[in-house]
């Protein structure tokens, strides 16, 4: 099961990780939502509920990973939408 979320954004909200030895790892939360629909529909596209946020707790590394991975699927997305026309 897939469901779409238009807005994405990141940010820092004070989400920790305790570490061995002591200490915290600061966290990024990756929010993912849809306030224009905001809304989740049955088989015949009546509303059921509002669609829920998505979120994600983020180590650093996992997160620089992500970003670097999100680059590189916009550059892809944009070659190909420019040589294919769309």
């Amino acid at each position: 099961m897939s469901e779409y979320r238009f807005e994405a954004l990141a940010r820092l909200d004070g989400m920790t990780e305790g570490r061995v030895g002591g200490g915290c790892l600061q966290l990024v939360t990756v929010c993912l939502s849809d306030e224009r629909a905001g809304e989740l529909c049955d088989e015949h596209g009546r509303t059921v509920a509002p669609a829920p946020e998505v979120l994600a707790h983020l180590r650093p590394s996992e997160a620089r990973e992500l970003a670097f991975c999100l680059l590189e699927l916009a550059e892809l997305a944009e070659r190909r939408s420019t040589e294919e026309g769309w």
